[in-house]
Order: structure tokens, then sequence, then C-alpha cells
């Protein structure tokens, strides 16, 4: 019984590996594929941001992040240049506390 026992816990633990295996694959070909795309879904753009796309939409509802939609549809679309650009700025003002201020106020709309 003993053998039989640390056989299937062996299987269990290979089932997990190959999972994780899997996933890291997945991911990382996504994160390949972001580099040869200059338009990025709100889903693409967050992973490029690494931030979560809820967050992502908030960046662009207050302005601080330009995106797209096409005329009649829903979906909004980022450049890869606005991304960087977004990276890459310096803060309009360096004052800590409106970037304080702007985190708690999007974390606040979020607990609602």
């Amino acid at each position: 019984m003993k053998d039989q026992e640390r056989l299937q816990l062996l299987e269990t633990q290979v089932s997990v590996l190959v999972n994780s295996q899997k996933e890291f694959t997945s991911k990382a070909l996504q994160l390949l594929a972001l580099s040869a795309k200059t338009i990025y879904s709100k889903e693409e753009a967050a992973l490029f941001l690494n931030l979560d796309p809820d967050y992502l939409y908030q960046l662009k509802f207050h302005g601080k992040l330009k995106a797209y939609k096409k005329k009649g549809q829903k979906k909004i679309y980022f450049r890869k240049e606005d991304l960087e650009n977004y990276l890459l700025a310096e803060s309009e003002n360096d004052d800590v506390n409106n970037y304080e201020e702007f985190e708690d106020q999007i974390t606040s709309k979020w607990k609602k």
C-alpha cells in the first residue's frame, strides 16, 4: 500500500509541475507576442504595464493614459508608444500627494 501511495503522490506532483510549466510557457509566449505588436487590447496593455485591467481603465478615465476606440464599439485599444510614454513620463507635478490622492480616489471606488 505504501508503494501505491508514493506512486500516486508522485503522479500528483508531476501533474502539478506539468500544469505550471504550461502556464509559464503560455505567459512567456504572450509577453513575447506583445513585443511584436503596436496596438494592444485592454488586457494586453495591462499585461504590458503589469497592472490590473480595471486600474488601466481608471488611468484612461482620469486622463493619465490615452486610449482609442472605433466608433460604435465598446472595446478600447492602446498604442504601445503611449504606454511607453506613460511609463517613462515625469509626473506633471512632482508632488507626491497628488499621486496618493489619485490612488485613494481609485481604491475608494473599488471598495464600493
